[in-house]
């Protein structure tokens, strides 16, 4: 006996309800803005099971069920609806977010877009699954101005795990730029961002630091020329897994090119 939407809508909840601590799935909360599909990216609601096939941990098995479930179910219209797919969960909808159209802010009022710009929400952890996914999926170019940027050993040191990717994208050809904060008073942070820059600095990727007069208490990642990262997020383990932080992602690439020229005036102050 075939079972009903509801109760396959159940069981996608259930399947999800550890994305909190996997740390891999935005909040029910956030809608997915797919009805329009950005340039290079799929729609979910109309792409065939060849298109789907090629998204990350999909393959066609899969993409025939994401097909066959909206056959039977309609369009999909919040990140939940994605968990009812049969064999779909949390890891997987994960990865294949940033092949999708970017989802619409939805705060707990509804969604908005603001000034032509798709926005997301991203509230304490949310921030870094999206963060590295994104990351892990750049083309040409990542571009980061950050405060604090401090890695341990520990294999689940956030921080670090950013790094590796870093490193790996370096590796593909995608240009990696990081501008850090030099303090005049905070030998900590100075140690910290000073170590990680001859970590990076090895792999050929290029970080610089700010004048040492005026502080840079700025976070914020660009990548593609396209998607912005802003908020109060530092790249440190608590920052990344336990502090209450906010941060927005906004897909607007006049806006990316603004941040970009704002990234180079620090760069113009830094001493050469």
């Amino acid at each position: 006996m075939a079972s009903s939407p509801n109760t396959q809508a159940a069981r996608g909840r259930r399947q999800g309800l550890g994305f909190f601590f996997w740390l891999l799935l935005l909040p029910p909360c956030l809608i997915l803005f797919l009805g329009q599909a950005a340039a290079g990216q799929i729609n979910i609601n109309t792409a065939l099971v060849e298109e789907l096939a090629t998204l990350p941990y999909i393959g066609t098995n899969r993409a025939r069920a994401i097909v066959r479930h909206r056959e039977l179910h309609g369009p999909f219209g919040r990140g939940e609806d994605l968990l009812a797919v049969e064999n779909l969960g949390p890891k997987s909808v994960a990865a294949i977010l940033p092949h999708l159209a970017l989802p619409a802010l939805s705060s707990r009022q509804g969604q908005a877009v603001f000034g032509g710009s798709q926005v997301m929400l991203l509230t304490d952890q949310d921030y870094f699954p999206v963060l590295i996914n994104f990351i892990k999926d750049a083309h040409q170019r990542i571009d980061m101005a950050m405060y604090l940027f401090k890695t341990t050993k520990s294999a689940q040191n956030r921080p670090a795990l950013l790094v590796e990717e870093l490193t790996k994208a370096g590796r593909r050809g995608v240009q990696v730029r990081i501008v850090l904060e030099k303090s005049s008073y905070n030998d900590f942070l100075n140690r910290e961002n000073q170590s990680l820059a001859k970590q990076l600095q090895q792999e050929n990727i290029t970080v610089r630091f700010d004048a040492l007069a005026k502080t840079t208490h700025t976070k914020m990642v660009i990548i593609d020329k396209r998607f912005s990262f802003v908020g109060s997020h530092n790249f440190t383990h608590s920052a990344l897994a336990f502090n209450h932080e906010l941060s927005l992602l906004l897909d607007n690439r006049a806006l990316a090119g603004e941040l970009l020229a704002y990234l180079a005036t620090i760069e113009t102050e830094a001493p050469r």
